[in-house]
């Protein structure tokens, strides 16, 4: 499948011939996404059409006007970090946004900066500490698109619990919708700025993202302002060591816990209260393992490091979160920290001692988001299932059925690897939190690609049995798959609702839908 002449033309006049390619070799650059061997059975997604890279809203809607014209698929990326970004069975028009990578605005006053698609979220951080704020940052790392977290997939990280989550952060956007159409939402739509997404009248914020965002299926997000967060630290940190083991060193105004607990429900409780005192800067729970990816360069440092590790140790971390207070003066801490010990002392939590080497990294970990990518150290690949947000309760039950239930066959039989008794979780608020299972395999391993995909498939079926909440979408084999075992039964007519948006802002069903919805 190829593009006709005519519509390559109407791209080139858009955009310019230097930025619009359909050569196999540029387009195969485009084809590869970790885990396309699990969701299509190959490790290479369907070739684009074509490459095209605009620069402003005005060849944005340019190029979209001409997808509808001539019944052309696009979706647009940034970053690249997930299938959704680039990923699908048939090939479409790729709109790579890296040309759009302009910081416009950072408005220290009331605290928010106005990003194009392109912005990281560790280049936003580097200009917003210097005036002490910091953006949002999820678990996906510092080279993660901000605005794509924001306004179109997800959006948790280790510093929920402090910079809220993704669906909350948005505030001014500027949407090229699937008809070509541009809609400024909230505030920016009337001419008085960015600073609400909300009014005059409803919100399309839910609509925009709704609780996952339309990963591109929805048309394309060209800018949008995003909320910050203040900054304690200094206006730049200090880095040494070497790729990929760096060290920074740690303010002093931030602290880093690390606590065992007897058993989940502590675990649970220690959670809650820390969230309840709003003392945490980046707070979660993640296997052991975790730790020492964090510490270690290679996958064979990393087994050696675990096989070197007692049993009593690997037992002692069975229960353990990770908390990073932050504070503004040295009272402030003394104040968190003696709430901490009123926590800790309440919870039976045993403080777990961390060594010098590994503290940097940890501190890394929690403001970059970094530590997730270290997970391809181990295997090859990674998914991750069982993924909701939910009550603490539901979160500390999924655990203990996710392992029992679907893990334990798959890791007995060396299938998977690094699930462990616990998944990953972290506070998304006062009364929920995001959880999600991390499955790593062997993507040149076709028995460990099988087990990967019958435990995702599988735990899109057994989450709401289990009444644990409705698979999230997130990391699932089909969105509509998921939809269709979980959302539809269990959630009214919700799947009926977003089939009936899709068609009524993508008439010509020309924004590519793979990770959103198929009417």
């Amino acid at each position: 499948m190829s593009l006709s002449r005519e519509a390559y033309r109407a791209l080139e006049d858009i955009v310019g011939p230097e930025n619009i390619s359909e050569e196999p070799a540029i387009l195969d650059g485009y084809c590869f996404v970790w885990a396309n061997e699990a969701m299509f059975d190959d490790r290479f997604s369907a070739r684009p059409l074509a490459v095209v890279l605009p620069e402003s809203i005005e060849q944005v809607q340019g190029i979209v006007r001409v997808c509808n014209r001539f019944n052309i698929q696009f979706r647009a990326h940034s970053s690249g970090w997930s299938c959704p970004a680039l990923s699908s069975k048939e090939s479409f028009l790729s709109i790579d946004m890296r040309r759009m990578d302009r910081i416009v605005a950072i408005d220290a006053k009331n605290k928010y900066a106005v990003v194009e698609s392109y912005v990281s979220m560790q280049k936003l951080f580097l200009q917003t500490m210097k005036v002490g704020l910091r953006p949002h940052t999820i678990g996906c790392g510092p080279s993660g698109g901000i605005l794509a977290s924001a306004t179109s997939n997800f959006g948790c990280g280790n510093t929920s619990a402090s910079s809220d989550f993704g669906g909350r952060v948005p505030l001014g956007v500027e949407w090229v919708l699937p008809d070509g159409e541009i809609l400024r939402l909230g505030t920016l739509g009337t001419g008085s700025g960015w600073f609400s997404g909300d009014g005059p009248g409803p919100s399309l914020r839910g609509i925009m993202r709704g609780y996952g965002g339309a990963t591109g299926g929805l048309g394309v997000i060209t800018r949008a302002a995003v909320k910050l967060t203040p900054w304690y630290g200094p206006p730049a940190l200090k880095a040494s060591g070497k790729p990929n083991i760096y060290d920074i060193e740690i303010p002093e105004n931030f602290q880093i816990n690390v606590a065992a607990f007897p058993d989940r429900d502590q675990l649970t409780d220690f959670f809650v209260l820390v969230v309840e005192e709003a003392i945490a800067f980046a707070l979660h729970r993640s296997p052991a393992a975790s730790l020492a990816i964090l510490s270690t360069s290679s996958g064979d440092d990393f087994w050696q490091m675990v096989s070197a590790s007692p049993p009593e140790v690997a037992e002692a971390m069975k229960f353990i979160g990770v908390l990073m207070m932050d504070a503004g003066s040295p009272r402030e801490m003394q104040y968190r920290y003696d709430l901490l010990q009123k926590i800790m002392e309440r919870t039976e939590a045993m403080n777990f001692p961390m060594g010098p080497d590994m503290m940097g990294p940890v501190f890394r970990n929690l403001v970059t988001g970094q530590g997730q990518q270290r997970v391809f150290n181990i295997t090859t690949g990674f998914l991750t299932a069982a993924v909701n947000e939910e009550s603490w309760d539901s979160v500390k039950l999924l655990g203990q059925r996710v392992a029992e239930e679907l893990y334990a066959k798959y890791e007995a039989e060396g299938k998977i690897a690094i699930t462990g008794e616990n998944p990953w979780f972290a506070p998304l608020g006062d009364s929920f939190a995001h959880t999600e299972s991390v499955v790593s395999y062997d993507q040149f391993d076709p028995e460990s690609i099988k087990a990967v995909r019958e435990i995702l498939a599988e735990a899109d079926i057994k989450l709401p049995q289990w009444h644990l909440a409705v698979g999230g979408a997130e990391g699932c084999l089909s969105f509509d798959e998921a939809s269709e075992k979980a959302a539809a039964p269990y959630c009214l007519d919700f799947l009926g609702y977003e089939k009936k948006i899709k068609k009524a802002f993508d008439p010509n069903l020309v924004s590519e839908s793979s990770f959103y919805v198929k009417p």
